[in-house]
């Protein structure tokens, strides 16, 4: 294999960001130096997966909260029936006062 070779091989395989920020770098390689032996390739998937996981947990909570609130306003409250006594008279009592 020649020089060319490996280097357009190796080039496939690299992965070059620019302009992230001091802090957001700094954690990711240290996450990377404790957790992936400075495995810089395997950290970034690790929170890609992550990533794409609470996504979809996200998305999927999200739905069922639309579903919920959807099935909230379908559902009519029913008016409150005050029980009442008509009198002899005609003159209807209701519970809890007069009428």
């Amino acid at each position: 294999m020649t020089f060319k070779e490996i280097v357009l091989r190796d080039k496939e395989k690299r992965l070059s960001i620019s302009r992230v920020p001091k802090k957001t770098k700094e954690e990711f390689v240290a996450l990377a130096n404790e957790e992936f032996e400075e495995d810089y390739g395997m950290c970034l998937k690790y929170v890609w997966d992550n990533f794409k996981m609470w996504k979809m947990l996200f998305e999927n909570m999200n739905y069922k909260l639309d579903n919920i609130l959807e099935i909230i306003s379908q559902t009519e409250k029913k008016p409150e029936q005050k029980e009442s006594i008509t009198l002899l008279s005609g003159r209807k009592i209701e519970k809890g006062g007069k009428s």
